[in-house]
Parts: structure tokens; sequence; C-alpha cells
């Protein structure tokens, strides 16, 4: 044999033969493996359809719970449903709703009893009763209900009626939606709201949720088929049948040739594409776990973040059986104005120094995290650290008593804890989270730098402030406030020179509400300059049958923040006509605390449109020289706290006589209120006051009563000119 045979030969031996070998292998797997890919394929897709359409159903289901619940707990449902129903409003919302079918085709309503008080079907009354129509099943489902009765207690199933015809039925207690609606006491009565499984159902469930050729089957060859239909007592109805096809085959004349193809280039670069495929496994494993660290860890501080508190969260509350788990949840004091006075830079740098310090309280404690711009929690979820909860809490808010010392700035900051705990309780992790939330911010409340437990009551008096906020809306919408008016007289002559317009709200249910409830709830709630508006509109309308007086409105401090406070003061006086020469606005101290620069250009806006500006309250805030010197205030209002008892105190009068003598020095006319007896206003009159006010003259009235006092006051003035003439 000659060397080039030789050759050729322990090349195709051990070469070629390998090779071909591989190749066919490579050709028989592939075929095998499409094929087997292509049963894979069709066994998903009939698993995937299979679920569809149970979610059909259940979305069906759920949806007739829904109507269920709108028909059934509803105010004027449990007024005409109760006693001897209304006919008209039976008849129009749900006689009438069976006619149209969009929402259910049949409505019963069942007595206390147990008995029809009425049953409509298609627009008509129906032919039989709800328990003549579906029998034992609905029977089931009612006694599912018994002595549980509450609203939203709809249970729903499916069930065969007199036709044969399937029915998606629910039946639940009928209450009222609110409080303001007594629930019915005892057994409730029924309402039965049911819809047929026709035809356009099926069609609308399968094109809802792409199913080809959904349809309903009471073959029983078919019966283990498909979705299979139970009523409540587990017996078969029927099954929910769809158009099989072979997706897998489809997709497997579709790709061979290509396959092929490809297997040939793959046997040729199958070596580098190894080497490549393994580095890209490599680079694309690392990428996957600093992502998944990425995704549950704070870029900044290096704490877990708030993903992975809540996945823990759900973890301990989840627990079989249940055991105590706490949440603290922290909010840095003070940390605003560090961003604000130091810029963000140091804002972050203290972040991470507060976490650290942090992590080295709660080490072996619970997980710590971050999870939001100065918020951090911790999840305490065994017993000895449950019960240290509130050691815990107190010990990161004394972390943060000392200053923190970063490139030479001393940092004053602290923190406000709440602590929400739960043991035996079945909760979700979110509303453990919002709890802990509530109690910081009460913590806050109760003055910052201190641990605060969740309480009941910390969520009732919000629903209470939520609601008075929502009934005040509607007073505003339909005037259900109104204005009353005290009168201000001139110091001298004692003849009323001005009226001060006080907001009321007499409460449907409530009574007369404080001012000082129900405008803390309106700045709460961004009411505030809606009512603000509101009485300033009505005030001026009022005031203009007064011309020989001036009108003194208070202005609250969200108003006054307003940039766009001044023009619709403007505008509100162009509306209503009242010269604003004639116009006292009254504010606080606080207007100018907290945003002196924007203050000093709202006053100075004021005072160009021709409105007058009084400093209230004077004595009860800051009291500051300064404030008055900076600002052009027209007047300045002595605080009732600090009149009372000037009559019989000697160093109260010292002080009123000083502060009096304060204002005229800055040629500010100086009114005092809270004015109780005549004893108080000799003593104000003497002192240099220009205005007194108070309950020792008048109390707030109405608008017509004070036409009648100005009226009064006139006729006196006019007698005593009378007498001085003759």
């Amino acid at each position: 044999m000659s060397f080039l045979q030789r050759s050729t030969f322990r090349f195709g031996l051990r070469v070629a033969l390998p090779v071909l070998l591989v190749l066919a292998g490579s050709i028989m797997f592939m075929i095998f493996a499409l094929n087997e890919m292509a049963g894979e394929v069709d066994r998903i897709d009939d698993i995937a359809t299979e679920r569809s359409a149970a979610a059909s159903l259940r979305a069906f289901e759920k949806r007739m719970r829904q109507i269920h619940g709108d028909y059934s707990v509803w105010d004027d449902a449990a007024i005409k449903l109760y006693g001897e129903i209304d006919k008209d409003f039976a008849n129009n919302n749900f006689r009438d709703a069976t006619r149209t079918g969009v929402f259910f085709d049949a409505a019963y309503l069942l007595d206390e009893r147990g008995q029809t008080v009425f049953s409509f079907r298609r627009g008509g009354i129906a032919p039989r009763s709800a328990l003549e129509e579906f029998g034992s099943p609905l029977q089931t489902l009612i006694a599912g209900l018994a002595g549980q009765y509450a609203a939203f207690d709809s249970k729903v199933g499916l069930m065969k009626d007199r036709s044969g015809a399937i029915a998606v039925v629910a039946v639940g207690s009928v209450f009222p939606l609110s409080d303001a609606v007594p629930p019915p006491v005892g057994r409730p009565r029924m309402l039965v709201l049911s819809h047929t499984l026709d035809d356009p159902s099926i069609r609308q469930m399968g094109e809802d949720f792409v199913i080809d050729g959904l349809s309903l089957s009471f073959d029983p060859k078919h019966v283990t088929e498909g979705v299979r239909l139970l009523d409540p007592s587990g017996k078969p109805l029927g099954s929910l049948n769809w158009t099989q096809r072979s997706r897998g085959n489809e997709a497997f004349s579709r790709v061979a040739p290509m396959a092929y193809l490809t297997l040939g280039i793959i046997g040729l670069t199958i070596l580098f594409l190894l080497g490549i495929g393994y580095a890209n496994l490599v680079a694309v494993r690392r990428r996957e776990r600093q992502a998944v660290y990425d995704a549950n860890h704070d870029s900044l501080t290096g704490l877990p973040n708030r993903v992975a508190l809540t996945r823990a969260l759900e973890v301990a509350v989840s627990r079989r059986p249940v055991q105590p788990v706490a949440v603290l949840f922290l909010d840095l004091d003070g940390f605003k104005e560090v961003n604000d006075s130091y810029g963000h830079e140091m804002g972050d740098r203290l972040l991470r120094r507060v976490a650290r310090g942090f992590e080295a309280i709660c080490m072996r404690r619970g997980l710590l995290a971050r999870v939001g711009g100065d918020e951090f929690s911790l999840v305490l979820d065994n017993r000895e650290s449950v019960a240290s909860a509130d050691e815990i809490g107190n010990r990161l808010v004394r972390y943060l008593n000392g200053p923190i010392l970063i490139d030479d700035r001393v940092i004053a900051i602290g923190t406000s804890v709440g602590i929400a705990v739960v043991d035996g309780e079945s909760i979700t992790a979110d509303e453990l989270l919002r709890r802990a939330d509530v109690a910081m911010y009460q913590a806050k409340e109760l003055g910052r730098s201190r641990v605060a437990f969740y309480d009941w009551s910390i969520d009732a008096e919000k629903t209470d402030r939520k609601r008075l906020a929502d009934e005040l809306r509607d007073a505003l919408a339909t005037d259900a406030l109104h204005v009353v008016y005290q009168p201000i007289y001139e110091a001298q002559s004692m003849r009323p020179a001005l009226v001060e317009a006080l907001l009321r709200w007499d409460h449907p249910r409530q009574g007369a509400v404080s001012p000082d409830l129900f405008i803390n709830v309106a700045e709460e709630n961004g009411l505030m300059d809606a009512v603000g508006d509101w009485v300033l509109r009505h005030a001026c309308r009022d005031a203009l049958q007064w011309p020989e007086i001036r009108l003194a409105i208070n202005v609250s401090p969200v108003q006054f923040r307003n940039p766009g406070f001044d023009r619709n003061l403007a505008a509100i006086l162009q509306e209503t006509g009242f010269p604003a020469e004639r116009l006292e606005v009254e504010m606080t101290e606080t207007h100018l605390v907290t945003f002196p620069d924007r203050a000093q250009h709202i006053v100075a806006s004021l005072r160009i449109l021709g409105v007058s500006v009084a400093l209230d309250d004077f004595g009860t805030g800051y009291s500051s020289i300064g404030y008055l010197r900076r600002f052009s205030f027209d007047k300045l209002k002595i605080d009732r706290s600090l009149v009372h008892g000037v009559s019989v105190d000697l160093e109260t009068r010292r002080l009123c006589e000083a502060t009096i003598g304060l204002g005229r020095a800055l040629n500010l006319e100086v009114t005092a209120e809270g004015i109780e007896s005549e004893a108080d206003a000799e003593i104000m009159r003497q002192a240099g006051c220009s205005y007194l006010q108070g309950f020792a003259f008048a109390r707030p009235m109405s608008a017509a009563a004070i036409s009648e006092l100005l009226n009064e006051s006139a006729r006196e003035a006019d007698g005593s000119h009378a007498l001085r003439m003759a």
C-alpha cells in the first residue's frame, strides 16, 4: 500500500469516520429532539389553554361576585328592600337589569325566612322561585352563609336551572354601604343574581382569554376533558372544551429545514462556539449575581432595600404556627435641613454614617433596611428580639441624640421610631409595615426623637379626620358653612370700627364643629385655599352693606405660603367689588418664621393693592421685634392669653403696657383681643390701645345682627350729636 493510500486510510479511519458518525448521530438526535419538542409544545399549549379556560371561568365568577356586591351592599338597597319593598326601585334596578342581561339575567330576593320577595328573569317575572329554579345547589350556597352574615359575604357557584342551562349564581346578604343606614337586625335578606353561560358568554370568554373554539359541552364522554364544571355540591355539570391544535408539529415543519442547515454549520464551528459560550456563560453568571445583589440592596448604604425587607417580612408573617413579629420604622428628623444647608453630597455621607451606626446596634437582632430617602426599617422575627423592640428603638434614638462630626462639621439630627408588633394575628407584610409607618408619624407628632407603638386608635383618628375632610369638602360645595362677625371697637369713642370674619360649621350630625379642628383638617387635606377663598368671598359680599366700617379676615399659614395668594385676593376683591382699603388681613408669626422672604414679598404685594396687614396673636409665638421692624405692618393685635387677667394681675398689666408701648413706638395701631370686662377695657384704653375686641362688648354674630348693631350705633351717635347741638 502506497504512502498516499495509507494516509487516506488513516485520515478516514481516525478523522472522517468519527466525524461522519458524529454527524449522523447529531442528525438522528436533532430529529428526535425536534419531535420531542413538538410533543412538549403541544402538551404545554394544552396546559396553558386549560389554565386560560379555568381563568376565564374564575374571572366570570369574580365579576358576578363584584356585581352582587354593587347591588347588595348599597344604602338604597338596604332601605328599599326591607319591610315592604319599593317596587319601583326593584323594577328599575333589578328587573330592567335582567332585560339587558349585561350583568345578570335573573334576580331574586329572599326574605328573612327564605321566602321569595321578588323574582325577575330576562326582563319579566320569573316563572319559578330561586330555590325552585336551582334547587339544592343554591341551598348549599345559602347554608354556607348561615350565622356569618356580613357585607360583601356573597358566595358564587355554578348550577343548572330547570331548563338544563348552566348559570353562574351569586347569593349574599343585603347590607348598607355606609354608617348612615343601620344594618339589618338578625338574619338579613338574601339577594340572588344569576347569569346563564350561553353561547355569547362562552364566546366572549374565549375572545377575552384568546381560546380558539371555546364551547360548553354536556356530553358525558367529554366531562373528563377540558375544564370540568361542578356545582357547589361537587356534582359534574359539563365541561368547557376548545379546538385542539398541534402547534408543535406546525413549528417542527417550519423549523426543520433551518435546523438541518444549522447542524452543518454547528459541525464546523462547535469547538469555537463552546469556548465562546463558556466565556459568555461565566460573564452572564457574574452579571446575574451582581444584578440580584443590586436589586436587593441600597446602592448608597449597602443595606438591604425595601424589596428585600418586604420579602423577609412576608416570610416572617406567613410562618406557621404564627410567631411574633415586630417592625421598627425610622425617619431621620432634620435630614432635609442638612441637605439644604450642606448639599446632597454631605447628606449622602451622613446617611452612610447613620446606616453603619444603626447596623452596629441591630447586629444579629434582625434585618435592617433602607426603605426610602431618609427612612430605615428593622424586622425582628423571633420572640427574644420582639420582646426587646422598645429597648432597640430607644437605643437607635439615643444614638442620634449626640452630634455627628463630618469634615469638621457638627451635624445634629434625630430619629423618630414607630413600632408595630403582631403576635398570633394573621396580617400581611404591607399592613404591618404601614402600621409601623403610622406609629412613626405619631412619634413625630409627639415631639420627634422618640419611640411610639402602633395603636388602633391612631387609625381610628385618621379615619375620623379623613371622613371630616370629605364632609368639609361637601360642605364647601353646598355652601353649608357660614360666616359670623365679631365687632372691634374704637377704644376712645367705643363705636364699632371693624368686624372680624369668623368661619363656623354646623355639622348635620355632630352639631357645631370647633374651628380649630376643621381648619386643621382643611390644612392637612389641601382644602385651606378653597376654604379661605370661600370665607373671603362671602365676607366681602356681606361687608359691602357696612360702608362705615372695615373688614378683618384671618389668613391661614397654608394660604399665605401660596405664591398666588395676592393674585387670588385681588381677583376676589374685583369680583365682589369690595374696596381694598377697607380690608385688613390678619396673619400670625408662623407665616414669618417659616418662609420670611416669601412672607415679606406677599405683605408688600398686599400693601400695593391697598390692603392693610395686621400681625395677629402677638405674644404667643416668637414676639420678635426684628419681625415687627422688617415687615411693614399696619396693626398689632395682642393675643387674648396676654390680656387675660390684666385688671387683677399687676405683672400682666405691666406686660401689656410694655407691648402697647412697643407697638406705638413702631407707629403701629394696637388692638387688644379677649377683653372680658369693663375694667380690662379701661386699663387697655388708658395704656394706649387703639381698638378693643372681646365678649365684654359683643360676641360673634350674624351679618343681619351686625347691620342692626351698626344702625343702633348710628342712632346713638345722632342722638348724642343732637344733644351737643342743643
